[in-house]
């Protein structure tokens, strides 16, 4: 008898650690929304500090968001290098119309920063 309360107290655990889990993610998915929509507004009529500070919002839910659903912060990291050398090779594409100056900056900002 003892052996299976035991095994039902250590699911019962398991069970509230993958609904915790899931609450959290589902914060972290209601804060980006939350976060997308203050930026727009912020954009609209906010001084600078207030767009750094939602779009520092943004990018540090979206780490979390990504860590908690298995994506680890330095996967995401070269998943961002990744799709920056992807913009600059489809340069003729110009589908993202992001100037090519730009995403090379930002590739040197990044592994300045990073070194």
């Amino acid at each position: 008898m003892a052996g299976s309360e035991l095994f039902l107290g250590r699911q019962r655990l398991m069970e509230e650690d993958i609904i915790k889990n899931i609450r959290l993610i589902e914060r972290l998915k209601c804060g980006i929304l939350q976060w997308t929509a203050q930026l727009f507004q912020a954009m609209y009529n906010g001084p600078e500090r207030l767009i750094l500070d939602v779009l520092s919002n943004l990018v540090l839910y979206s780490y979390l968001l990504g860590n908690r659903v298995g994506v680890s912060f330095s996967r995401l990291d070269q998943g961002i290098n990744d799709k920056v050398r992807l913009y600059l090779k489809e340069q003729d594409n110009q589908e993202h119309e992001i100037p090519s100056e730009e995403l090379l900056l930002f590739l040197r900002y990044r592994e300045t920063y990073r070194n």
